[in-house]
């Protein structure tokens, strides 16, 4: 069983609706977003791309994982206007015609599930080629700068009513490579669910030569989706590229 197929009958209580996350994308993008095509890669169980299309985005939402997509689809309503596919990011070059797209959006720290700067760098120059010109390409991964440069082990807990989510990182210098390890504990059952998938801990630098190799010449970075100043005690990063 897949990392997130183990969670995502849980999911939506570790990682809620983000706001902000809408917010955000409504402030890179200029109105009417009713003419406006977004493709959100990772899109889990669906919450932003909803989200996006009860304002008017024709919103369109990738994920590997199955369950997860399910449980995206039993959100939508008759309301509802977002196409969800099954598909490796990795490809969506050869799935989604050349310059179709007003944005595309990668949050929840998925590009890192690349491990390596290859295929990251690939995806980047994917995401290039599917966006129209002056086309937003928008992503979030954490600031992996602070995170090996102050030997981080652990993220901050996660915990409300019903669970517990604890998260570990083991850095493997030989192969540049962040073990990382949860431990979900549902409250009610008792239940605990362990993990573990490997990440490929990006730096800022990498990631600014990537999008540039791709073609992206004007880029942002932030340490919150409110537009706050990346520094390096940020967790986040946060990035507007075009």
């Amino acid at each position: 069983m897949s990392f997130y197929e183990e969670i995502s009958d849980y999911y939506d209580l570790v990682f809620p609706f983000s706001k902000a996350q809408v917010d955000f994308v409504k402030n890179c993008i200029e109105e009417p977003y009713r003419t406006k095509k977004v493709l959100d890669v990772g899109c889990g169980t669906g919450d932003l791309a909803i989200a996006l299309s009860h304002i008017g985005f024709n919103a369109i939402g990738i994920d590997y994982d199955a369950k997860m997509l399910r449980k995206a689809g039993e959100k939508m309503n008759k309301g509802n206007t977002v196409i969800f596919n099954r598909l490796d990011m990795r490809e969506i070059e050869g799935y989604f015609a050349a310059a179709i797209f007003d944005a595309v959006l990668c949050f929840g720290n998925t590009l890192v599930h690349l491990t390596g700067l290859s295929e990251i760098e690939s995806f980047c120059k994917q995401t290039k080629t599917v966006l129209r010109d002056k086309g937003r390409f928008l992503l979030q991964i954490l600031n992996y700068d602070h995170i090996l440069d102050h030997n981080i082990r652990s993220l901050p807990l996660i915990e409300n009513n019903f669970i517990v989510f604890e998260r570990y990182y083991k850095y493997d210098d030989i192969n540049n490579l962040i073990e990382f390890r949860t431990v979900l504990t549902v409250k009610e059952s008792k239940r605990i669910i362990e993990n573990t998938i490997l990440l490929y801990p990006l730096r800022k630098k990498e990631l600014d030569t990537a999008l540039k190799k791709a073609g992206f010449t004007d880029i942002s970075y932030y340490g919150d989706f409110d537009n706050g100043k990346l520094n390096e005690d940020s967790l986040p990063l946060v990035a507007e590229a075009s």
